[in-house]
């Protein structure tokens, strides 16, 4: 978790010194420490979020660009908010500005020039003559649909006329209008006593929110955002409804339009009846819940058969409400849908591992794509862990090796896998990727050679260390390398051509040679200033040490 405070230690110069040249725009609240902007790097432009808790520590981020780590858009907020206390950049106060000229000349019009003067305006600026409308228009206390209706669509092409697409800061615009146009209509939604008819009338707008998506191009999510806030603050309210008869009957009057009508639902309808599901107390849930699980009882007598989409959902609400058992029948696994497989088995790892287990089996068989198999082989792992042989525990750690790069792993495999030569062609996969990787990711020369001291192969780790060899290494197997061949090990060690370590390391293996070695052998081999990066300064602390360079 970061700290406003402490994020540029957390990166590279490299990665702050980047995000430093973002632009950072449209920067706001939306809640308490909820905060939104946008990025803009070269010519593209990101909406980015994030939420800090009391402690100024980033608990929840997201980036449009789609990244799912703390990418640098991200970042570069985080910075801009660590040096602008949050975003609000304070200014020293100001005294209080002189009348401007354009409030002088306002004083001297009448009010027939200045509405004329305000006419023409409007004719050329649609979205002020909105401002002006909704500040001072007359406010209306009920809304019919139409109504809604036109005034999304006037709201609309007061921002974009008849354009087809807005540019980040028009869909802004528009938004923070829609809020302002829509708000009086959300009040009349609330305290409507017809419950029935605010559902239809919020269904209503919702629909002209999502056709309007459809009909403009935009990018960010700022308008998901707002439609799926109205959303949840709406449901927040029917929810509440104190009167529970009323509550049930509205439930299952929309539920039912989805678990029993033959015709197709909008996207906006199904969102809407599954907030009213997740957002409901555990009473509400369990109501909804046996809706669901009676028309599932039905449509396994009638062979109906959901989409695998729909059913992922409906799966979620069975198995939080404890119906999974009951009704596993239906859950069958679906062929490559993986989300929903996994929720399948996540299910019957409570109820029967062994069906599980053979379920991961077959799915792993059936896969197409290897890359698809890592969390059927996680799960078969877990199984085997709690009710399995070793033999049978170490055929899934051999699958998932390349998962996790453990050398206990490894040595577990080693010590219990039943089939030898499957054995033998994973090590010499491994040792072979591991050497091959030893300049670009230093990390794996320690599992190879903790691979290596595992099978006491000194010998091998002789031959094979080089310049890239951490010093650190080295260091570890020192002694066994010295008892195998000190002669070669000598040489290897001098003949290295560059010395990149920590220091602290290197004077570790230069105490360790002065020990082993008499001063003779010594300067022979380091009196001399060999070429290469570090080598003449390690050639001085194998001296030093012996006695002989000060």
């Amino acid at each position: 978790m970061y700290n406003l405070s402490d994020l540029q230690n957390q990166f590279s110069k490299q990665k702050i010194n980047k995000v430093k040249k973002f632009s950072i725009r449209e920067f706001e609240e939306t809640e308490k420490n909820r905060f939104v902007c946008f990025v803009d790097e070269e010519t593209a432009s990101y909406d980015v979020g994030l939420v800090l808790n009391s402690e100024s520590e980033i608990t929840e981020y997201s980036c449009e660009c789609g990244s799912k780590d703390f990418c640098l858009h991200v970042l570069a907020m985080g910075i801009f908010m660590s040096q602008n206390k949050a975003g609000k950049i304070s200014s020293p106060k100001r005294a209080k500005k002189k009348t401007t000229e354009a409030e002088l000349a306002m004083e001297d019009l009448n009010s027939d020039e200045l509405k004329g003067w305000l006419l023409e305006f409007f004719k050329k600026n649609k979205d002020a003559e909105m401002q002006f409308m909704l500040n001072f228009g007359q406010k209306k206390k009920e809304f019919s649909e139409i109504e809604i209706s036109e005034l999304i669509k006037n709201t609309v092409a007061s921002v974009a006329g008849k354009r087809k697409s807005l540019t980040a800061p028009e869909v802004k615009k528009l938004v923070d209008l829609l809020a302002k146009a829509l708000e009086p209509v959300e009040q009349y939604l609330m305290q409507n006593p017809d419950k029935k008819e605010s559902i239809k009338k919020f269904l209503w707008l919702s629909d002209h929110i999502s056709m309007l998506k459809m009909k403009i191009f935009f990018s960010g999510t700022r308008i998901d955002t707002f439609q799926k806030k109205l959303r949840e603050r709406f449901v927040a309210h029917i929810n509440q409804i104190k009167d529970v008869d009323l509550w049930k009957g509205l439930a299952a009057e929309n539920w039912y339009l989805f678990l029993r009508s033959e015709d197709s639902i909008t996207f906006d309808f199904y969102d809407f009846i599954k907030e009213v599901y997740h957002a409901s107390n555990p009473d509400q849930k369990l109501y909804i819940a046996e809706m669901v699980r009676e028309e599932i009882k039905v449509w396994e007598k009638t062979g109906f058969k959901l989409r695998t989409s729909l059913k992922e959902d409906m799966l979620e609400i069975i198995a939080e409400n404890e119906f999974f058992t009951e009704l596993q029948n239906y859950f069958n696994i679906e062929k490559y849908e993986n989300s929903y497989n996994l929720k399948v088995i996540g299910e019957l790892l409570k109820i029967n591992p062994k069906k599980a287990e053979k379920v991961c089996k077959m799915i792993i068989e059936t896969n197409v794509n290897e890359r698809f198999d890592p969390p059927y082989y996680a799960i078969l792992e877990t199984i085997y862990k709690e009710d399995g042989s070793p033999e049978d525990l170490a055929y899934i750690k051999r699958k998932r090796f390349w998962e996790t790069l453990s050398l206990k792993d490894y040595i577990f495999i080693a010590e219990n896998d039943a089939d030898t030569e499957e054995f033998k062609k994973f090590r010499i996969r491994i040792l072979g990727f591991l050497k091959n990787s030893f300049n670009n990711y230093p990390e794996s020369t320690g599992l190879y050679f903790g691979i290596l001291d595992y099978e006491k192969n000194y010998k091998k780790m002789l031959d094979v260390i080089d310049s890239n060899t951490p010093t650190s290494v080295i260091n570890l197997y020192a002694e066994q390398l010295y008892l195998t061949n000190k002669n070669k090990f000598l040489m290897v060690v001098r003949s290295r051509n560059e010395w990149n370590s920590k220091e602290e390391d290197e004077e570790v293996l230069a105490a360790f040679l002065a020990s082993k070695y008499d001063a003779g052998q010594l300067d022979d081999s380091f009196a001399k200033k060999y070429y290469g990066f570090g080598s003449d300064r390690f050639s001085k602390k194998v001296l030093a040490k012996a006695g002989l360079f000060k």
